[in-house]
């Protein structure tokens, strides 16, 4: 049974615990002492029933630091490489160098708040740690880590919990950030073109129709072998990516394997790309590559691409037509020349761009294109997708516009989120199939797409393109527009062709 004893002006509470050891506290879970012998045996009271319970938690276990406790709770993760990268950047970065040195039970709510918006809050010199995106992440992974102290008994509750309904409306009022931007069947085949016109070769053309047509993600197209693709389908087995620069294979994410059908469209293009490229074999091989293997898609220097890289020389500035600012030409407008090929031009070097209100001179230092005006007609690109809320089109957006185009084709859930590589939760899961009317449908839904794509690119500057492959799709779009352009007088006769005289009333 508890006990009380005299301890100068305040009193120490005595219990038993279910060792038979006895513990004693000298204050409440409000961190007060005790001032009389009645507040103290009723704490012990208390504890020994939570003891008979099988409740009890020892109040000293939360006096392990933080960094001590992470330091235990990493090494007991067992989660992907990638994500344990991003695990340890918050906790580095973010976590640690405020809470390292607090006590477990030392944390408390409003604490976390005010870091949380510290973090994303800008300084007078307009700096900040990181994003509000960033910020969100790094208090999710807090969270992540308490939630697991608690149910070890090193605290009674999380301190990182978000309390609902609080806060501003305008940063609630949505469960997620900003959509991802996506792109339509000829926003898709614009960046495809482009990105083809800006490395000179088709293979960057078929990659991004590939992705849209597909929504395969990134590794997974980058690690398709050729064994893997068979005319009308493809196969997902692996992806390919890169680790503290380090080649890897891997399953796909999540155990997604699966068989994507292809349109007829998409067969024809990844035939042609087998063909002008032999082998396909990389030459990532030794310590850092992945292992060899007959790639589908692989870059001129025969490793992989990256997807920073990818996205710097090519997907970005074929978007934006602006060259990424981590470029030599940070900000550059992208000049294609029209002279001598159709829009959208062949690419030059780029310039400065022209100041507002002062007079542009191009460039005539050496390392800038230099431009003739009896010879050359120089344009810069428009952007093919503006920025949305400051969210701009990636890579990963054909993926989330192909869902779109899938939803618009009214196919149902289970065949669209197999075909992306995700899974229906619950009983629709267990129950509902991908059927082979519903493969129908979505092939044909996706011919039809790509066809009137090519109908609405044939309709821009006389439908032809610098790109041989897109211009050689176009051809056919291109006559019928000719011809539906023209009048059809080869089964007209020549009183038909002829001014009807008009009557005289």
């Amino acid at each position: 049974m508890a006990y009380a004893e005299k301890r100068g002006d305040y009193w120490r509470a005595r219990y038993k615990k279910a060792d038979g050891n006895w513990a004693s506290a000298s204050f409440g879970d409000d961190g007060k002492p005790f001032t009389t012998r009645e507040a103290a045996e009723n704490y012990g009271d208390e504890q020994e029933a939570d003891i008979r319970r099988n409740l009890w938690r020892d109040p000293r276990a939360g006096d392990i630091t933080l960094t001590d406790w992470v330091n235990r709770w990493f090494r007991a993760q067992h989660l992907e490489e990638t994500t344990l990268d991003g695990y340890r950047w918050h906790i580095e970065v973010h976590i640690l160098p405020y809470f390292g040195e607090h006590t477990l039970r030392s944390l408390n709510t409003l604490d976390i708040n005010a870091w949380e918006i510290a973090l994303s809050r800008p300084d007078a010199d307009g700096r900040r740690v990181c994003g509000p995106t960033s910020a969100a992440s790094a208090r999710t992974l807090l969270h992540t880590i308490l939630s697991d102290a608690v149910s070890q008994g090193l605290i009674p509750a999380n301190p990182a919990v978000r309390a609902r309904n609080r806060g501003r409306k305008a940063d609630r009022s949505r469960t997620r950030g900003p959509e991802e931007v996506w792109a339509t069947p000829l926003e898709a085949l614009l960046v495809a073109e482009r990105a083809s016109l800006l490395s000179g070769r088709d293979d960057e053309f078929i990659l991004l129709t590939t992705i849209a047509y597909t929504g395969m993600r990134w590794a997974e197209i980058v690690g398709l072998e050729r064994q893997y693709f068979r005319l009308s389908t493809i196969r997902v087995e692996q992806q390919v990516y890169e680790h503290k620069g380090q080649w890897r294979k891997k399953p796909p994410k999540d155990n997604s394997y699966r068989t994507i059908h292809l349109p007829p469209f998409l067969s024809d293009l990844l035939s042609r790309q087998l063909q002008r490229h032999g082998s396909g074999a990389c030459s990532c091989t030794g310590p850092g590559g992945c292992g060899g293997g007959r790639y589908v898609f692989l870059p001129e220097e025969g490793t992989h691409e990256r997807r920073s890289n990818f996205g710097r020389r090519r997907f970005r500035p074929a978007v934006d037509g602006r060259h990424a600012d981590a470029l030599d030409r940070p900000g550059y407008p992208v000049l294609a020349d029209v002279a001598d090929a159709p829009w959208p031009g062949v690419v030059r070097r780029s310039w400065p761009a022209a100041i507002p209100g002062e007079e542009f001179a191009p460039p005539r230092r050496r390392g800038f294109w230099s431009y003739d005006m009896e010879r050359h007609h120089v344009v810069s690109w428009l952007p093919v997708k503006p920025a949305v809320r400051g969210r701009k089109l990636k890579v990963h957006g054909l993926r989330h516009g192909h869902k779109v185009w899938l939803d618009e084709l009214s196919v149902p859930a289970v065949a669209s989120e197999e075909r992306l590589g995700h899974e229906l939760p619950g009983i629709v899961g267990t129950y509902s199939h991908t059927s082979p009317e519903m493969v129908r449908r979505i092939t044909e839904g996706l011919q039809e797409r790509w066809e009137e794509s090519l109908r609405e690119r044939a309709k821009i500057a006389g439908g032809r393109s610098p790109v041989l492959l897109l211009d050689d799709l176009l051809r056919p779009f291109r006559e019928i527009i000719e011809r539906d352009r023209l009048p059809d007088v080869s089964q007209a006769t020549v009183s038909d062709l002829r001014p009807r005289p008009k009557k005289v009333v």
